[in-house]
């Protein structure tokens, strides 16, 4: 059998020159026109609660689920932007007016029921320094406590549900869609026993 045999040490007699490579491009994510994003505010992280349920296999985990819900209070923001994904939101002449989508719900779990403890209203832009660096960020223009009685409940969630019906409007999709920041389990959670609540009927 005949082998053609390769003269490695021969020189090339062409020149190659590689092609430049083109920068990869970033795609820019544009969120939702009305983008909810739920907050878990807790004296507890959620790793001690995986670790406990995990120490604690005889006990039920829904139980423990279910305490360490009590134990937090969710805060749920519904950001808004226009069309190319700016910040939107800013104008406080109807900041109390059912258009003005830009605030947050504060939701406390207590004894199997979900309340609403506090509104904010945000549109105003702080200036502070950290680090020796400027900076700037959105604050409340207003915050509202909600007392706990039946009306005052009713109230509040009406506005909340209002808020969710304006916003799936505007998106075309509901708020437990993937598209916003509710994905997690134990914010699942929570959205069903608000769409549960007696203050939503």
């Amino acid at each position: 059998m005949n082998y053609c045999r390769v003269d490695k040490s021969a020189k090339p007699t062409g020149s190659y020159t590689p092609k430049p490579s083109k920068p990869k491009r970033i795609k820019r994510v544009i969120r939702p026109r009305r983008h909810f994003k739920a907050i878990r505010v807790s004296t507890t992280s959620f790793g001690k609660l995986v670790k406990k349920i995990e120490a604690n296999k005889d006990e039920d985990a829904a139980v423990l689920v279910e305490k360490h819900m009590e134990d937090c209070d969710f805060k749920i923001v519904c950001d808004t932007y226009d069309e190319e994904g700016n910040q939107e939101g800013l104008d406080l002449t109807n900041m109390h007016d059912r258009s003005h989508h830009f605030k947050s719900f504060l939701f406390k779990v207590f004894n199997g029921k979900v309340f609403i403890l506090k509104k904010d209203i945000y549109g105003v832009l702080e200036e502070y320094y950290f680090c020796d660096a400027l900076h700037t960020a959105i604050v409340p223009a207003e915050s509202i406590d909600i007392g706990i009685t039946n009306a005052e409940q009713r109230a509040a969630f009406k506005e909340f549900k209002e808020l969710m019906e304006d916003a799936e409007a505007i998106n075309g999709f509901p708020i437990h869609d993937a598209r916003h920041q509710t994905d997690r389990p134990i914010i699942r959670q929570l959205l069903v026993r608000i769409n549960n609540s007696k203050f939503m009927q």
